[in-house]
């Protein structure tokens, strides 16, 4: 296979993207594939990159963005070049997390309280706040932390979590333990001129569950040394505790596990996501799911896999092979591949 590795981008993650793409890359050279590494430092020159041209697939390993969040699949789609993982509007719809916790609302998936919250970095002030009881649109004087603040107390309360609704990598997420906090807290979450998810948090324990090829991965219990699973816990090595498959009863193991499979299916992923949850007790809540996880030494996919026999390299042919199947060119060496090995 001749695939090119686009990582890198224009978001916050970055960094991470960079990690996870030369990892993907160098996971498709030891199999004995042509891999290229490109790294998109502006989406609006991608078309005229002559690597898009010679490639037979692209495999996205960007991370947040216009990588993730369905633009870069609809112009793949458009230029009619094959890529890997899921399409535009599951990529979409995952990215806003607001969207997804309407769609697991109606499907019956249990996920915490939330609000919306709709920034103009014009006016850098909220000009919408959107939750259960509905949305407020402005008053004449516009909206400010303060009314953010009295709809969060009634309607949530504190603890809560303050994230953006459109990032990934807990990248700007805020933990806020009562009022006295909030106004500050708010301030440094909307810096960028984003809009904002606010969550009631849930106590317990952080579960994460990976569907790879509509395969359900046994479930993994991060447990961070210190604080919550924010930025530096996740790409710090030794900085969380990974439990896999997580200890977890029965039936509530096989029920966190259905929830998952059926998000991947209500939004329409393909080869491969990651839906992370809250366990508290025996309850438990979940919080969003990300159609291109990481791909580095400490991200959780690789590591769901590897519990169940599917290294590194496996798991990377496996999602490009996938995606050659789903195209006529690429469909006689996907079953060549699929024959060779019974995996994932």
């Amino acid at each position: 296979m001749r695939v090119l590795v686009l990582m890198g981008g224009e978001s916050t993650e970055r960094e991470v993207s960079l990690r996870s793409g030369r990892a993907v890359a160098a996971a498709l050279r030891a199999r004995g594939h042509e891999a290229a590494e490109l790294d998109v430092t502006a989406f609006r020159d991608l078309p005229a990159q002559p690597a898009l041209r010679d490639c037979e697939l692209v495999f996205p390993a960007l991370h947040g963005g216009a990588g993730e969040d369905g633009r870069l699949q609809a112009l793949l789609e458009l230029l009619d070049v094959p890529y890997a993982l899921s399409g535009p509007l599951a990529s979409a719809l995952a990215m806003d997390k607001a969207a997804t916790k309407r769609l697991m609302r109606g499907a019956g998936i249990a996920t915490p309280a939330w609000l919306q919250v709709v920034w103009d970095p014009a006016a850098d002030r909220p000009v919408s706040v959107a939750g259960r009881s509905g949305a407020r649109s402005p008053d004449r004087g516009g909206f400010n932390a303060g009314h953010v603040l009295a709809r969060a107390e009634a309607e949530l309360g504190f603890p809560l979590v303050i994230k953006p609704n459109a990032d990934g990598s807990s990248v700007g997420v805020e933990m806020v333990r009562d009022a006295r906090g909030f106004e500050e807290a708010f301030a440094r979450a909307a810096g960028a001129g984003r809009d904002l998810l606010l969550e009631k948090y849930v106590p317990g324990r952080e579960l994460t569950a990976a569907i790879v090829l509509g395969r359900r991965l046994p479930l993994l219990e991060i447990v961070p040394r210190k604080g919550f699973y924010d930025y530096g816990n996740k790409y710090t090595t030794g900085a969380s505790e990974y439990l896999v498959p997580a200890p977890i009863h029965s039936p509530v193991y096989e029920q966190i596990s259905a929830d998952a499979l059926s998000l991947y299916d209500l939004l329409g992923c393909r080869g491969m996501a990651r839906v992370d949850f809250r366990l508290d007790g025996d309850a438990w809540s979940c919080l969003e799911l990300n159609t291109i996880p990481g791909f580095t030494t400490t991200s959780l996919v690789p590591k769901a896999a590897a519990a169940v026999g599917i290294g590194f390299e496996d798991l990377v042919e496996d999602l490009c092979r996938d995606a050659l199947a789903r195209t006529g060119a690429g469909r006689d060496e996907a079953k060549a591949g699929r024959g060779k090995k019974g995996k994932a």
